[in-house]
């Protein structure tokens, strides 16, 4: 099976739809969503039917949850929770369905997806350091646990002798008595300065994973977020990737 990996879309449509669009010439059997599929951009009802529609996986992530008023909002910064309260107000109701309904993590193959971290996928931690990386290792049983919700793509290889490393040599080939922690980046909000919509294809008979970039139309996702009166940050971070 070839799996498609998308994260972090929030409310980027522009996004959205050039990494779908490479997805589809790539030929993949399903797509699956690691959450946060609003929040930050301008098209949140948009997005969330796309995923809809083309995901046979989603996802809950934690804008996802605050937009459904199930996270308190003060942890959030103060850009980040004017965005949700944005968004709160213009999402259509079978969009909120759509989200309230989605899981926390999915299993398939030696495979596991969750937004945050496999040891508590509801507190929205975030894995910073090889240290939390070995937290995160003894929570999942598969050989490989994606991840997404820092927006930074990476790879953290644990090889038989419990030594960790981080990589970053695409394609990778998943060897047999390795286990991985990846995460698979962001469509929408990119933060490892490189403004492409980030994407991933594992290849479960290849045994191989591959990070994909792909450039979108940042102007006008830009235009979109300062014509709603988004704090400006979250469009000029999107020139940037950070």
């Amino acid at each position: 099976m070839r799996y498609g990996l998308i994260s972090d879309i929030h409310g980027n449509l522009e996004a959205l739809e050039a990494v779908l669009s490479e997805i589809d010439k790539l030929r993949v059997d399903q797509i699956l969503c690691l959450g946060d599929v609003i929040g930050y951009g301008p098209n949140p009802t948009e997005c969330v039917k796309i995923v809809r529609e083309r995901t046979a996986v989603c996802l809950v992530g934690n804008h996802d949850e605050a937009s459904l008023g199930r996270v308190d909002l003060e942890f959030f910064n103060y850009m980040a929770k004017e965005a949700i309260e944005w968004t709160t107000s213009r999402l259509a109701s079978e969009a909120i369905e759509f989200l309230r309904t989605r899981p926390y993590t999915h299993e398939f193959e030696d495979y596991v997806i969750v937004h945050a971290t496999p040891e508590d996928p509801r507190r929205w931690n975030y894995i910073l350091s090889l240290d939390d990386a070995g937290q995160s290792f003894e929570a999942f049983d598969q050989q490989v646990c994606f991840i997404g919700h820092s927006h930074t793509p990476w790879v953290i290889d644990l090889d038989p002798d419990d030594h960790m490393r981080l990589r970053h040599d695409y394609p990778i080939k998943l060897q047999e008595q390795h286990r991985y922690l990846i995460n698979v980046g962001s469509v929408g909000q990119p933060r490892d300065r490189n403004p492409a919509a980030a994407f991933a294809i594992l290849d479960s008979h290849k045994r191989e994973y591959n990070l994909f970039r792909v450039p979108y139309n940042v102007v006008k996702t830009q235009m979109k977020i300062r014509a709603a009166g988004l704090p400006e940050f979250l469009a000029d971070r999107l020139s940037v990737g950070q």
